[in-house]
């Protein structure tokens, strides 16, 4: 099995070190899982050159999975991928619709059984349906 990549990206870096932290408690070491959170100052915010150097930082996975917080992270991760010159980076690099944290958890999980970013991905996804009432 290859190794699968997780970025958290969110506007504190403070949560997205807590959600590499979350997520890693349920991880293997099929999966490795960064921070991205932040302007990189300290401030609160994104910062796509943050994210771009993240995603580098992971080249050697068979897939990179991005988990966004807000909005603007969003933006950030998609111009980042956008700024890669590698071609075959870019197309490791998928952005996960969910939610961040247990999204993450989720995918961390399923990444520790599986190498498939499709199966991470819709393992992932199935967060929207968590309820807690």
């Amino acid at each position: 099995m290859a190794k699968t990549g997780m970025i958290i990206v969110s506007h504190s870096e403070e949560i997205a070190r807590g959600v590499v932290k979350l997520a890693g408690e349920m991880a293997n070491d099929q999966v490795i899982i960064k921070a991205a959170g932040g302007t990189g100052d300290g401030r609160l915010g994104t910062n796509a050159l943050l994210v771009q150097e993240t995603i580098e930082s992971l080249a050697a996975c068979k897939s990179i999975l991005i988990y966004c917080d807000l909005g603007s992270s969003v933006i950030s991760s998609d111009t980042a991928i956008d700024m890669l010159d590698d071609d075959d980076l870019q197309d490791k690099c998928r952005i996960v619709d969910c939610p961040l944290i247990e999204g993450a958890f989720y995918g961390a999980v399923q990444a520790s059984i599986t190498d498939d970013p499709d199966a991470i991905i819709a393992e992932a996804e199935k967060a929207r349906e968590l309820h807690k009432d």
